[in-house]
């Protein structure tokens, strides 16, 4: 499968001097971005299967 692209996301100057401070050593800010963004889904997930198991008990 070919890589897709997500869409560019403008931040203020100052935040993105932000984040390049916390970058690993040899990380990217798009790998930085793409790792943020899997953290995301993942959390969001469990949380919709955690609201789900909720509804499932009653």
């Amino acid at each position: 499968m070919k890589a897709a692209t997500l869409p560019p996301i403008r931040v203020a100057p100052d935040f993105r001097c932000e984040i390049e401070t916390v970058l690993q050593p040899g990380e990217t800010l798009s790998k930085f971005v793409e790792n943020a963004v899997r953290a995301t889904v993942a959390l969001r997930k469990r949380q919709a299967e955690l609201v789900q198991r909720g509804f499932d008990c009653h």
